[in-house]
Order: structure tokens, then C-alpha cells, then sequence
């Protein structure tokens, strides 16, 4: 009986070396497997996890940092733009006279009766505003035309933002010296975006500006055929030439045929000829992992949308590709994160002061 019990391991080691296989240990938690021979050293699957999710955590916690570093970066910049802006319209330029090292110092002069000069006295003293010709009338402000905007891209609206707050320092310095004061701003247009889900998040950017007169429409879900059923209820006959912003379409991209979307364009063409507005037409962002029957859809509708705002004397907003750029779509392919969502909404806001001014 004892020789049996004391035999019976080197019996089942015998039966595993003629199967083949051999009790492996791990190379990280030392835990044993029983596995064909193999030759190297062995990593059981638990371990190889836990490698995998270390790595994944590592590339978050990445991600994360310069997503921090990319938020601190855009609030310095808004802070400092507020600051800036602060200045010019309070109109604090103080300027030190710098003393000149050369100059003399005061001494005492004797001033005679004959060294003073007489006063002339002019019986009619004419005023009058010689920069009258750079600050037209409001009835000729009404009939100027605006600048085409027949095809706008994102870099374009970048360098006019630039160019914009240097040429309205000069505008402002201007009319401050042709009327002796501040002159009274003129009533503001309306400016009214309008479009589906893509818009959520966007309105502190965009109506920053000018709370006021600015608005922001966002229509979860919506297509085509819904904005343009929603306009008759959001501009109002009251509004003298307001400016609209429609960005609308990728939903249809979804479940409608090239010639449905192009159809329902049409029918948003022509409603929107009657609302007397300036009309400017943004581009169907780009998605990811939707397909590719999807996405040339989506580049065909916007090399459409492109001719077509042409011919119909609208304006067109092109986004191009720069949303497929890392870290500006969402993990669904279709929404924005939160610094994707930034850039829209500057993109819309850079768009609309460019047309304003």
C-alpha cells in the first residue's frame, strides 16, 4: 500500500511527459498552469490584462494632462482677450511723456511789453467735422452692401478674427476724434444660429459678444425638414436684416439618399429667400466609424452645398477636415468633446463678427 501511494506521483508525471504537457509557472504572479511544453518563459492571461490595462491607463492619464494643459492655455487667452478688450472700450491708453535728457532747465527770463505778442481775436470761428466722409449716414449704411461670403474656410475666419481688433482700434480712435466723444452705438442686428444637436454647449462662446441680440437654436435630432419648419416661428417680421447661421445636415446623412438631401436644401433655399436675412450655410462635419458609404456621402454633400450656396447668393462656412484631427470627436464618431465643441463654436463666432463688421 505504501509503495502505491509513494509511486502514484511519479506515475502522473510519466502520463504528463507522454501527453506532453508540464506544469508552467508565471513569470509575474508565479501562479502554475498545466500547458503543452513550451519553450521561454510564460505569462499567464491575467497578467498579460493587467499589462494591457496599466498601458491604457498610462496613454489616459496623458491625455488627460494636456487636455488640462489645453484648458489652462484657453483660459490665459480668453482672460487676456478680456482684459484687452476691457481697455479699449474704457479708452485707458496712459501715455508717459518721456523727459528728454537733453533738454534745458527753467530759468528766469525778463518779459517786456514788447516781447509779448498780441492776441488775434477772430469775429467768426468756424466748426465743422472734417472726418464727416468716414462715418456715413444710417440711410446709407442700410442700402451698403455686406461682404460675400460666397466661401469662407476656417483659416480665413482666424485671420480676420486678428485683423478685426486692430482695425476696430483704429475705428473707435476715429470716431472718438471726429465727434469729440464716444458716439452712441447703433441699434444691432439680429443673429440667430440654428441647427441640431451639434450646437448644444456652444452658446456662451457665441453670444458672449453680445448677449443681447445673439441666440443660439439647438434642435436635437433634427433635419433638414425640421429647420426649416421651425424658421417661420424663430425670425420675425420685426427684424431689420438679421443675420442667420444654419448648420444642418448630418442627421440626413443617416437614412436619406443624395437626392433627398439635395431636394430638402432646395426647400430650405427658398424659405429662407423670404425671411430678408443675410444667410450663411455651414458644412456637414465629418464622422468616424460610421462607414465609408457614410462618409463620401457627407463630401459629396458639402462639394454640393458648396456650388449651390454660390448660386443662390448665400454664404458658405467650410470646416474642411479639420474636425477628424485627434481629440476633437467624440468616442461615437458623430459628437463633439468638450475641446471639439470650442473649436465649432469659435469657428461660429469668428464667422459671425467677420460678417458683422
Amino acid at each position: 500500500m505504501m509503495e502505491d501511494r509513494c509511486s502514484h506521483p511519479q506515475r502522473h508525471v510519466l502520463k504528463m511527459e507522454e501527453e506532453g504537457t508540464a506544469a508552467v509557472a508565471c513569470g509575474s504572479c508565479a501562479m502554475f498552469a498545466i500547458l503543452p511544453k513550451i519553450a521561454g518563459s510564460f505569462t499567464c492571461s491575467n497578467c498579460m490584462l493587467i499589462a494591457l490595462l496599466k498601458d491604457k491607463v498610462q496613454q489616459l492619464e496623458e491625455r488627460v494632462a494636456t487636455l488640462q494643459r489645453i484648458r489652462e492655455l484657453e483660459l490665459f487667452l480668453e482672460a487676456t482677450e478680456h482684459t484687452v478688450s476691457t481697455k479699449e472700450e474704457t479708452g485707458d491708453s496712459p501715455v508717459k511723456e518721456a523727459s528728454s535728457p537733453t533738454q534745458e532747465p527753467d530759468i528766469w527770463r525778463n518779459v517786456t511789453q514788447r516781447s509779448r505778442r498780441p492776441r488775434v481775436r477772430s469775429d467768426c470761428l468756424e466748426i465743422r467735422n472734417r472726418f464727416e466722409v468716414l462715418s456715413p449716414s444710417m440711410e446709407d449704411e442700410e442700402h451698403t452692401p455686406f461682404e460675400d461670403l460666397s466661401l469662407i474656410t476656417v483659416d480665413q475666419v482666424y485671420e480676420d478674427d486678428q485683423q478685426s481688433q486692430s482695425s476696430g482700434n483704429v475705428q473707435a480712435t476715429l470716431e472718438r476724434t471726429a465727434h469729440g466723444r464716444t458716439p452712441t452705438k447703433p441699434k444691432r442686428r439680429r443673429v440667430v444660429v440654428i441647427g441640431d444637436s451639434l450646437l448644444r454647449g456652444t452658446e456662451a462662446v457665441i453670444c458672449g459678444p453680445d448677449k443681447m441680440s445673439r441666440e443660439v437654436c439647438c434642435l436635437p435630432g433634427a433635419k433638414i425638414q425640421d429647420v426649416t419648419e421651425r424658421l417661420q416661428g424663430i425670425i420675425k417680421p420685426t427684424d431689420k436684416y438679421p443675420f442667420l447661421l444654419v448648420h444642418v445636415g448630418t442627421n440626413d446623412t443617416a437614412s436619406n439618399s443624395l437626392q433627398k438631401i439635395k431636394r430638402d436644401y432646395e426647400a430650405l433655399g427658398r424659405k429662407l429667400k423670404q425671411l430678408n436675412a443675410q444667410i450663411v450655410i455651414s458644412s456637414v462635419l465629418p464622422v468616424e466609424r460610421r462607414g465609408p458609404g457614410r462618409e463620401g456621402k457627407i463630401v459629396e454633400v458639402n462639394s454640393w452645398l458648396r456650388k449651390w450656396c454660390k448660386q443662390e447668393r448665400f454664404g458658405f462656412l467650410d470646416h474642411g477636415l479639420q474636425f477628424l484631427e485627434d481629440g476633437l470627436l467624440a468616442s461615437d464618431g458623430l459628437h463633439l468633446t468638450t475641446v471639439g465643441r470650442n473649436v465649432f463654436a469659435k469657428n461660429l463666432r469668428n464667422l459671425i463678427r467677420r460678417a458683422l463688421n
